[in-house]
């Protein structure tokens, strides 16, 4: 049996606050694929999906400031707290990744196209030739 329009804002309210796919899924009960079927039949439920999980990704935010406030206050072991803060920075980034990913990194542009990354193994630079496709690549 599908899921009804109230089901769906239900589950992506609880999504929205932090919790996650499958405990709304099992609280109601549902499989993913009764759940992603209903998705792909509606434009307006997948934008609301999508939507409750940037949010969720801003739940993250908001529990890795409780974090930094329970370390603060002594309630949070200091190492407890580095290993939940990047457990959720991680989730955050992986469902927002546009607001919340690392930046950077490999000296990345800003508008997704890939980067270029220049690997050398030796002191002095190698050149390669083009090789004919029946031959083998030459180092020089």
């Amino acid at each position: 049996m599908p899921l009804s329009e109230s089901q769906y804002s239900s589950i992506f309210e609880k999504i929205s606050e932090g919790h996650s796919l499958a405990s709304c899924l099992r609280a109601i009960p549902c499989s993913f694929g009764m759940f992603y079927d209903g998705l792909e039949k509606s434009n307006k439920l997948n934008e609301s999906y999508v939507r409750a999980r940037r949010h969720q990704s801003e739940a993250s935010q908001s529990l890795i400031l409780k974090c930094v406030t329970d370390v603060l206050e002594g309630r949070l072991d200091p190492n407890a707290a580095r290993v939940a803060i990047d457990a959720l920075k991680w989730n955050a980034a992986k469902l927002h990744p546009s607001i919340y990913a690392d930046k950077g990194l490999l000296g990345g542009s800003t508008d997704g196209t890939p980067t270029e990354i220049t690997v050398r193994w030796a002191s002095k630079p190698v050149e390669l030739k083009q090789a004919e496709p029946s031959q083998p690549l030459e180092i020089e």
